[in-house]
């Protein structure tokens, strides 16, 4: 799926707008799965917790199949650039891309109205 971003990512001196997506895989769900766990303190002592916030970022920033000409996936930190409006955009496409059955089940409610 092709984007085009509004703000576009800085690399070196270029403002890259165009953006590829593609589905994610059961490894970018596992590999994002862990990314997302932290060793935290809690009452009951060291646990191992997730970061729902984390899992989505990551399943995100693995998604970008290419931005320009560079193959993705997308760093942290390349996502953690991009404006509120392209992370936005990014975000729904995504969903668009990897939960198709949101939009069947829409469009159903919409019908019975």
């Amino acid at each position: 799926m092709q984007i085009k971003l509004k703000d576009g990512l800085l690399v070196g001196d270029e403002r890259i707008t165009e953006l590829t997506l593609r589905k994610i895989t059961t490894g970018d769900l596992l590999d994002s799965e862990v990314a997302a766990e932290q060793v935290k303190l809690t009452a009951q002592g060291h646990q191992l917790i997730a970061s729902s916030a984390v899992m989505s970022a990551e399943l995100y920033r693995r998604s970008v199949a290419k931005i320009g000409d560079l193959d993705g996936p997308l760093s942290m930190g390349q996502l953690k650039s991009l404006s509120i409006v392209d992370y936005d955009l990014l975000r729904k496409k995504y969903n668009e891309l990897n939960n198709p059955i949101i939009d069947e089940v829409a469009e159903n409610s919409a019908e019975g109205r």
